[in-house]
């Protein structure tokens, strides 16, 4: 009968690590892995090697593909301005024809969006605040504009109040281009 020794005991207990007290080939004298016998100190070492060489090829390319968005990016523009009036116009109206599209074709993500939208507007609207001006602006504001909040509802390092001292009315385009964005 063949003596069966503390890895073969630990797979019966069902343990992840074993004890045999008995230095790996590396000179560590440490818990080994039950599934292979390997020595933990040594597999956390491979470990580290492994990830400091993965460590640059995976933060170059992230770098790399940053640097290729801007150089497209910055060569759009360069094509776009450069754009007759009339190509312009026709672009304008390509991006109209794809945004009706998708709002035809994801009705569902459509909804969430505005009901994202309406539910932060809800929480940003404190008990005090006067809805008779907040009404009264919506109702003022002139064909072609947008009411716009000043410091933005969702924002990212700031969100405001939907109230109506942060409410104003700005050109549809100056709207779009501000964003949620908080221009000082």
């Amino acid at each position: 009968m063949v003596a069966r020794g503390p890895r073969y005991e630990a797979k019966i207990a069902g343990d992840l690590h074993y004890f045999t007290g008995i230095p790996c080939k590396a000179g560590h004298v440490s818990v080994r892995m039950t599934d292979n016998g390997s020595c933990v100190e040594c597999r956390r070492d491979g470990d580290r090697a492994r990830y400091k060489d993965n460590y640059e090829l995976k933060i170059k390319p992230r770098r790399q593909t940053k640097d290729a968005r801007k150089k497209a990016a910055e060569k759009m523009a360069a094509i776009r301005s450069s754009w007759t009036e009339e190509q312009k116009a026709a672009y304008r109206e390509y991006q109209k024809l794809r945004s009706r599209e998708w709002r035809k074709n994801n009705p569902g993500h459509r909804n969430a969006l505005s009901a994202k939208y309406n539910a932060d507007k809800k929480k940003r609207t404190p008990s005090w605040a006067d809805t008779k001006q907040i009404v009264e602006i919506y109702n003022n504001c002139p064909k072609g504009f947008h009411v716009d909040h000043i410091i933005p509802l969702r924002a990212k390092n700031v969100s405001g109040l939907h109230v109506h001292y942060n409410l104003q009315c700005l050109p549809a385009i100056d709207n779009m281009r501000k964003n949620n964005r908080w221009a000082q």
